[in-house]
């Protein structure tokens, strides 16, 4: 729980070095550029206590965690693949640990 707000936080494996709020946005943003690449329409918001996923005609899903993230992502669009093309890698240059670590979470690349 925070001590400042009273809020759960939820470990998650992708921050090592504990969640912040700039974690989780920059994450969202990775994670929603990660969908946009997979062509699938679903967005990918980071919030100061985790994730919201928007799926196209549906309500949206709040994630606690990357791993939970991509649940929802792949039983939206089974397709989806956890990739980063090399011009992700390249615009995320300074945020290539974080990026990595984003797509391992992804279900299956461990």
């Amino acid at each position: 729980m925070c001590g400042a707000c009273g809020r759960t936080v939820v470990p998650d494996p992708v921050f090592p070095a504990g969640r912040s709020t700039r974690g989780n946005l920059i994450a969202g943003q990775l994670l929603d550029a990660l969908c946009a690449a997979a062509a699938n329409r679903i967005r990918v918001a980071g919030h100061a206590d985790g994730f919201t996923v928007t799926l196209p005609g549906r309500r949206p899903v709040s994630c606690a965690t990357v791993a939970d993230v991509w649940l929802a992502v792949l039983a939206a669009a089974p397709g989806t693949t956890g990739t980063p093309s090399a011009e992700l890698e390249a615009r995320y240059q300074t945020e290539l640990p974080l990026l990595r670590a984003v797509v391992t979470a992804f279900p299956g690349t461990r």
